[in-house]
């Protein structure tokens, strides 16, 4: 419904008809071109308040007060994430600021970051701003940014509502 042209078919990155954003930040990936894309973005008019939790990519190009927990995770130029993430890879354009476990974190020249991060590759271009610890790990299964019994760790209230 949102992620189609007017006759219907979905935008595709290198579409050049574009008249809304398409998640040309997640190429190269096995999503370029095919209609079968696997990622949820959350836009830049857009804030969310609690918690999201995907099986698959989420782009954040707006604001999110909440933990997230999926696969990848890109934070773009000009988004905000305050809460916990937790995702196998995770780039930042943006800013942060919470607790961030991941296998593979990226920090891009735009990014500011106010994070304890746990991971077990890591980099950061010149320019990235970060304050915050990084913390190397090789279990990863032992990392939760929520406790046992579904409550948050940085105490935000559960449930999502658009603003």
């Amino acid at each position: 419904m949102f992620n189609k042209k007017p006759d219907g078919t979905p935008y595709l990155v290198g579409d050049n008809d574009k008249t809304v954003g398409t998640p040309a930040a997640l190429t190269p990936s096995a999503y370029a071109n095919t209609a079968d894309a696997n990622y949820s973005i959350i836009n830049e008019w857009l804030t969310m308040k609690g918690d999201l939790e995907s099986e698959a990519d989420i782009l954040i190009r707006g604001k999110v007060i909440g933990n997230i927990k999926c696969k990848m995770l890109i934070i773009d130029a000009g988004a905000f994430v305050e809460g916990g993430i937790e995702a196998d890879e995770v780039v930042v354009r943006g800013s942060t600021k919470g607790i961030m476990i991941a296998k593979k974190v990226r920090l891009e020249k735009s990014a500011d970051v106010d994070s304890e991060i746990q991971h077990q590759s890591f980099s950061a271009e010149e320019g990235a701003k970060i304050k915050g610890a990084l913390r190397y790990t090789d279990d990863m299964s032992k990392r939760s940014v929520v406790r046992n019994d579904n409550s948050l760790k940085n105490g935000v209230e559960k449930g999502a509502a658009a603003h």
